[in-house]
C-alpha cells in the first residue's frame, strides 16, 4: 500500500509540472520526470499518464477550435475533418484506457469505489464529443457535396440542355441583397417556426478549392421536392430572386439535396481542359 501511494504523490507532483507550460513548446517539467525515471527515481508508467495528459491537451485544443465553433463549418477542409475526428477518437480511448487500469483497482480495494464516478462520468461527455464531431463531419461532407454540385452545373450552364440534378431554374431578374435575405429569412421563420437551414452563405472553403466565388450566394439544406422546399422556391419567384434547386445526384458525385439562392457562382480560376 505504501508502494502504492508512494508512486501516486510521484506522478501527482510531477504531472503537476509537466503541464505548466503550453503543450506546444517543449516541456520542462516532463524532461525532468522522463530523467528520474531513466534514474528509477519513478515508475515509467506515471512518465506514460503525464504524456497521455499532455497528448489529451493537444487534442482538446483542436476541439476547441474544430467542433466548438472557432472555426466556421463553412471554412472546414478535409484535413479539418480528419483532425477533428481523430483527435475525438484519442481523447475517447484515453479515458476507456484509463479505466481499465483503475477498474481492477478498485476491485482489489486499493481505490475506493467511487473513483469510477468521475471516469465513467468523462467517458459519457468524450463519446458524446465523439458523435457530435462526427455529426459534424457529415454535414461538413454534404456541404462540400452541394459545392461539387454546383460546379457540375456551372460547366454545363451554357449547354443546350440543364443536368438532371437541377430540378428548377428560375433566371430572376432581383439582386440577392442583405435586406431581400433579412425579409426571406423571416418570412420562412413566420411560416415554419424555426430557422431557415443555410449550410452555406458567401464563398466557403469547397468552393475556393473547386475555383468558384460563391459570393453574395446562399445555400439552403432543403429538398425541393419538401414542402418546405416549395415554399421557398414560390417566396423567391415572387421575390424576383434567381436559384437553382437540386434534387439529384450528378454524375460521379453524390449531391446533397438544396436550394443554390442567387446568380450562378462565378469561376475565380480556369479549369484545365
Amino acid at each position: 500500500m505504501k508502494k502504492v501511494c508512494k508512486s501516486f504523490l510521484v506522478f501527482s507532483l510531477l504531472t503537476g509540472l509537466a503541464f505548466s507550460s503550453s503543450a506546444q513548446e517543449r516541456d520542462p517539467g516532463l524532461e525532468r520526470l522522463k530523467a528520474l525515471v531513466d534514474m528509477g527515481a519513478a515508475p515509467r508508467s506515471a512518465l506514460e499518464k503525464a504524456q497521455a495528459t499532455i497528448d489529451d491537451r493537444q487534442d482538446d485544443a483542436i476541439l476547441k477550435r474544430t467542433l466548438y465553433g472557432e472555426l466556421r463549418v463553412e471554412d472546414f477542409t478535409g484535413t479539418n475533418v480528419s483532425e477533428m475526428i481523430s483527435a475525438a477518437e484519442r481523447r475517447l480511448e484515453r479515458v476507456e484506457k484509463r479505466l481499465a487500469e483503475v477498474k481492477p483497482l478498485v476491485e482489489q480495494g486499493i481505490y475506493a469505489r467511487n473513483t469510477l464516478d468521475p471516469l465513467n462520468e468523462e467517458l459519457a461527455f468524450r463519446q458524446n464529443t465523439l458523435q457530435l464531431a462526427r455529426d459534424r463531419a457529415s454535414f461538413v461532407r454534404r456541404l462540400a457535396e452541394m459545392a461539387e454540385a454546383e460546379q457540375a452545373v456551372q460547366t454545363e450552364i451554357a449547354g443546350p440542355a440543364l443536368t438532371k440534378p437541377v430540378w428548377r431554374r428560375f433566371d430572376g431578374k432581383a439582386p440577392f441583397s442583405a435586406p431581400r435575405m433579412k425579409s426571406l429569412f423571416a418570412a420562412y421563420e413566420k411560416k415554419f417556426g424555426r430557422q431557415m437551414p443555410v449550410s452555406a452563405y458567401g464563398t466557403t472553403a469547397f468552393h475556393r478549392a473547386l475555383g468558384f466565388d460563391h459570393t453574395g450566394r446562399m445555400d439552403v439544406q432543403l429538398n425541393p421536392d419538401s414542402v418546405e422546399g416549395e415554399w421557398t422556391m414560390k417566396l423567391l419567384e415572387t421575390l424576383d430572386i434567381p436559384f437553382f434547386a437540386f434534387r439529384g445526384a450528378v454524375a460521379g458525385s453524390a449531391s446533397g439535396a438544396h436550394i443554390h439562392v442567387g446568380p450562378p457562382s462565378l469561376r475565380k480560376t480556369a479549369v484545365a481542359d
